[in-house]
């Protein structure tokens, strides 16, 4: 089952040596830039040998190939594998004193035999046979920049944001990561600073192809130490509708507890699409947690003061005595329960309830 990245898009009308089953229908898509992104973008983004052309069109690089994501994932959910006659128009709308471009996307939505786009990953090491200027200064740069951040004398102004994001810079983002982590630790450093600079992060992560920025996330999610910065990171997976059923399931099956709290946490989010293969994810990662989640502090009883009666006791992680009753459903020492959750996280019944709700729509919804 191919995702809405792998849909093959052509401008021919036919493929080559490939056999289109059944023609759908059209399909189309559109993205609507203001001008403003190309007036900013002069106003403040030099390249770093003093011309601007290359950051031009790298950004309408960008808005062709949302574009062309948008009509692959028109044509998936018509059940396509393919978009045959492609073409890719820019017209300028204007009115009132302002005016935005808007490129429209067409072509047929078709299924074809046996396709599966194997490349979806960018070899981070392209070879050529002949090298553009530009590819030299952009080389050149990166090298700079990553020498700056392994220095320690990285200073992440706006400029280097654009630069980094629209190239994709994948080798930068442990270092992205270390100085979050330094800002939320330093408390001379803004609130407001520090939440700005995280929205960079999430933009930056956005850039990324699939599965790539899929990849980079979650591995900081599994790797993070600092509970903090982590909380982040899984707030972007539902910012960025990242959602993938493995990598929570790997995160679920983790050892360390604080790790499985994480993908419980992931799987109260959502993807773009879903199919029968995610319902038979969803009931085994359901059946785990129903099976391995097991109470974490110890039931027991003790005598009332005063009386030969017992009364039922939980005894935490942490070691405190706790009775049992709705007002005392939290440790009085560390105020886990006693499934070791606090209230501001995700318990392991909503979770299940989650899934079941979740399994019972996709399956009505699921010819």
């Amino acid at each position: 089952m191919i995702n809405p990245k792998e849909v093959l898009v052509v401008t021919t009308s036919n493929l080559q040596n490939i056999n289109i089953q059944k023609y759908i229908k059209p399909v189309s898509a559109h993205v609507v830039a203001g001008t403003n992104v190309f007036s900013d973008l002069a106003a403040s983004f030099t390249d770093f040998f003093g011309g601007r052309s290359s950051a031009y069109q790298k950004q309408l690089n960008s808005l062709y190939n949302e574009a062309i994501d948008r009509i692959k994932i028109a044509a998936f959910e018509l059940g396509a594998n393919c978009v045959v006659g492609l073409s890719i128009d820019m017209d300028e709308i204007s009115g009132k004193g302002k005016a935005m471009f808007m490129l429209t996307a067409v072509g047929t939505a078709v299924v074809i035999d046996g396709y599966k786009e194997k490349n979806t990953q960018i070899n981070p090491v392209e070879k050529f046979e002949n090298v553009s200027a530009d590819k030299i200064r952009d080389l050149y740069k990166k090298k700079e920049i990553i020498k700056k951040a392994e220095e320690g004398r990285l200073v992440f102004d706006d400029e280097l944001w654009e630069y980094i994001t629209t190239n994709q810079i994948e080798e930068l983002f442990p270092f992205i990561l270390n100085k979050y982590r330094a800002n939320i630790t330093q408390y001379q450093v803004p609130a407001e600073e520090t939440k700005l600079f995280f929205e960079k992060v999430s933009g930056y992560i956005d850039a990324f192809v699939e599965p790539k920025k899929t990849d980079l996330l979650y591995s900081a999610i599994l790797n993070e130490e600092n509970d903090r910065v982590a909380i982040q990171l899984i707030n972007m997976v539902s910012e960025l509708r990242l959602f993938d059923v493995n990598y929570a399931n790997q995160l679920v099956r983790h050892p360390e507890f604080a790790k499985q709290k994480r993908g419980l946490q992931i799987l109260m989010y959502d993807k773009d699409f879903y199919n029968k293969e995610d319902i038979a994810s969803f009931e085994s990662i359901k059946s785990y947690i129903q099976n391995n989640f097991r109470e974490r502090g110890t039931r027991s009883t003790k005598k009332q003061m005063l009386s030969s009666k017992e009364k039922e006791i939980w005894i935490c992680e942490c070691g405190k005595s706790n009775d049992v009753g709705e007002e005392s459903y939290y440790c009085e020492g560390c105020r886990n329960d006693i499934f070791g959750f606090k209230n501001t996280e995700v318990s392991t019944v909503k979770v299940i309830n989650y899934i079941d709700s979740k399994i019972g729509l996709i399956t009505e919804l699921i010819a």
